[in-house]
């Protein structure tokens, strides 16, 4: 579960000074060498504004670089003092463990899925014989009503599994009021004074059970830590796609984690789940008012995390991460597509901590996080913006034997950019060979560089076309366009010639116009454009090979891009995908006619069913009445046996005011037209598959 360095922790502000020196030597080096090839023809505007923009890339790539470097320096002296990466002992292991919520809040999710992953981590939870000092709250803001009813069965049938000794309580939020946050700050209110802490899960999230106790001892030994971030490690998918991107978090996260750890200290970040919280701090601290004015860079703030964090310093508390476990896990987008949509919606969240950075009363490395996130996407059209400089330059120069300053500044920042890039990649290839046991869970060393190999290739591929994905989402939100916060995409069904084609046809045509204008009018810059204009041009066809399951799973056979977590997964892991596969089988004594109503029809005849929905609403406040018309239109439907040409919006109110519902029911019953008796729960609950 623990995979610390032993290595003390230097102190936070001389760490500080460290990471600074290292990171502005080597980028005055860079600059200095950078001005100096431009001089050498004369010193123009276009040099000026190449600079600026170079040393704005090169100071986030160089202080990347250090981060990591010192990561594995730390990790590479304690494999070798200690022949082994051996699991760190608690220091914490005597303390109590206070009541401690586990809240999962979900947004129009797969309800199996939710399901099987809570009683996964319940399960966990009572093998480690503490699970009666943590409850589970499914917190839904879901809007589909026949997700809505899915979720309410499942959490009955949770129920009914686990028996008695289950303390997993289910509430749906009939207004989905600041999303997430919102969702949280509501379960604060309603019942965050019976818990000590919180731990915060994404719907996708797994945890095991040794490594929630450990987070809760931890923070019951610190008064002042406010929250304790455990690095999630994606996990479960197949594409190529995905398993490059599980692959490059668990082979090079350790030492980038290591070195973020051994700089932020006290001064950490929050990634919006899985994290443990301490209740009360959060809920007098961390409240979130809308920013002034509108939508994007206005309103709701839609990353909060950042900000919930950079409050709770405020606060006087520590934001700390636990680099040193394990037995945290997530999901990540199965394909290029999801990836570039969930990064659009986290790129206009992004943009509007430009708002927050000098907020009254926030720590330097709370405005530090805010530039950092800022950066992650404003370094797609900065990079952009020097690649056409260096064309301008290019083309102004006229004769090619003139060109000097913009060739040798655009070779040097490629260059120098991608053996900072890549080095760290090779450091963490080199600590396995420092360390047997995680050497071995890689396949060797053999497996582990052509799965290295394999996920540099096609993150090259794939930089420029994020590049052109980013540049377009940041010139979008400061042009005003506000982008929709649906539920992630986790199925992995692949992606179409022709959606693929919807989304990369603009990034291919550019490529194709811009690589024609340059060979025309400067021929000799080209070969060093091609590496980005190849990626747009191929974009299409990348984005259908990432998102292969096929050609993922064949890789898998070979031991390419295998993570530990793949080759022998943890118990938590197992039990979760038997869950969600037996959830997910059709069951053959399911009647056809029960396999082909509505759920809210079930809802709607079934008493039992009527009632779980009626006491599910009670419980949680959940009640609204809904209109009169809107009742009478969907009376007629249940009465002429239409329950499945009920408008969503329609249904969805009516599934708020359990007085409507019970008339329904009686109109149902009246009519007898769709269902002749009452549907026992359980045969309802396997048709829902």
């Amino acid at each position: 579960m623990t995979t610390a360095s032993k290595a003390p922790m230097m102190g936070a502000r001389a760490a500080r000074l460290t990471l600074t020196v290292l990171t502005a030597v080597t980028t005055w080096l860079a600059a200095w060498t950078f001005a100096d090839a431009a001089a050498a023809d004369g010193f123009s505007w276009l040099d000026v504004a190449s600079l600026g923009l170079f040393v704005l890339l090169f100071v986030w790539v160089a202080m990347s670089f250090w981060m990591a470097t010192i990561g594995f320096v730390r990790l590479a002296r304690q494999a070798m003092a200690d022949g082994a990466h051996e699991p760190a002992t608690s220091e914490v292991r005597d303390h109590a463990v206070p009541r401690t919520a586990i809240v999962m809040p979900i947004y129009n999710e797969d309800p199996h899925g939710v399901f099987a992953r809570i009683r996964a981590i319940w399960e966990s939870l009572q093998a480690t014989g503490r699970g009666e000092d943590f409850d589970f709250y499914i917190l839904s803001d879901t809007t589909k009503p026949e997700v809505w009813l899915a979720e309410e069965l499942a959490w009955s049938q949770l129920q009914a599994a686990i028996g008695e000794e289950s303390r997993v309580y289910y509430r749906h939020r009939t207004r989905n009021i600041c999303r997430k946050s919102g969702n949280l700050t509501d379960f604060c209110k309603r019942w965050g004074s019976q818990y000590r802490f919180m731990v915060v899960l994404d719907a996708d999230s797994v945890m095991a059970g040794e490594t929630l106790v450990e987070l809760a001892r931890r923070m019951e030994a610190d008064p002042k830590l406010g929250i304790l971030q455990a690095p999630p490690q994606p996990v479960n998918r197949r594409s190529l796609f995905a398993r490059a991107q599980q692959f490059a978090a668990s082979l090079y996260g350790p030492i980038f984690m290591e070195g973020f750890a051994w700089w932020s200290q006290d001064d950490g970040n929050y990634w919006g789940h899985n994290a443990i919280i301490r209740t009360d701090a959060f809920a007098r601290h961390c409240g979130l008012a809308p920013l002034p004015g509108k939508a994007p860079l206005g309103g709701e703030i839609l990353s909060h995390d950042f900000v919930e964090a950079a409050l709770m310093r405020r606060a006087g508390y520590k934001v700390r991460l636990a680099h040193d476990l394990s037995g945290s896990y997530e999901e990540c987008p199965p394909t290029l597509i999801a990836f570039a949509q969930r990064d659009q919606r986290w790129c206009q969240g992004n943009l509007q901590h430009l708002r927050l950075i000098a907020a009254r009363g926030l720590r330097p490395v709370s405005r530090f996080h805010f530039c950092s996130g800022v950066m992650s996407y404003l370094s797609s059209p900065v990079w952009l913006t020097f690649l056409l400089l260096s064309v301008a330059a290019a083309a102004l120069a006229g004769d090619g034997s003139a060109i000097k300053a913009p060739l040798v500044s655009a070779l040097w920042i490629f260059v120098a950019t991608m053996a900072m890039l890549l080095l760290p990649k090779f450091w963490s290839w080199l600590l396995l060979a420092f360390d047997r046991p995680r050497r071995i869970a890689y396949g060797g060393l053999g497996r582990a560089a052509l799965g290295l190999v394999t996920e540099v290739l096609l993150s090259i591929a794939v930089a420029p076309v994020m590049m052109a994905f980013h540049s377009t989402f940041v010139v979008a939100t400061f042009l005003g366009k506000k982008v929709h916060w649906n539920a992630q995409q986790r199925d992995e069904a692949g992606i179409s010639w022709r959606d693929s084609a919807a989304a990369h046809t603009r990034q291919a045509l550019a490529a194709l116009v811009v690589g024609f204008v340059v060979a025309v009018a400067t021929p000799q810059l080209l070969p060093w454009l091609m590496p980005v204009l190849a990626g747009l041009l191929l974009a299409i066809p990348l984005s259908k090979l990432c998102s292969s399951v096929l050609v993922g799973s064949w890789l898998a056979k070979l031991g390419i891009l295998a993570t530990p977590e793949e080759r022998d997964p943890p118990d938590v892991l197992r039990r979760c995908e038997a869950l969600s596969e037996a959830a997910a089988e059709p069951k053959d004594d399911v009647p056809t006619t029960v396999r082909g109503t509505s759920l809210f029809a079930r809802f709607v005849h079934d008493p039992t069913l009527l009632a779980l929905h009626g006491s599910i609403l009670d419980a949680t406040d959940g009640q609204q009445t809904a209109s009169p018309d809107v009742v009478e239109r969907v009376r007629q439907l249940v009465q002429n046996g239409r329950c499945d040409a009920v408008a969503a919006d329609d249904c969805k109110a009516v599934l708020s005011d359990a007085v409507a519902m019970a008339g329904l029911h009686r109109c149902a019953w009246t009519s007898r037209r769709e269902i002749k008796r009452p549907l026992h729960p359980q045969a309802i609950a396997s048709s829902v598959a």
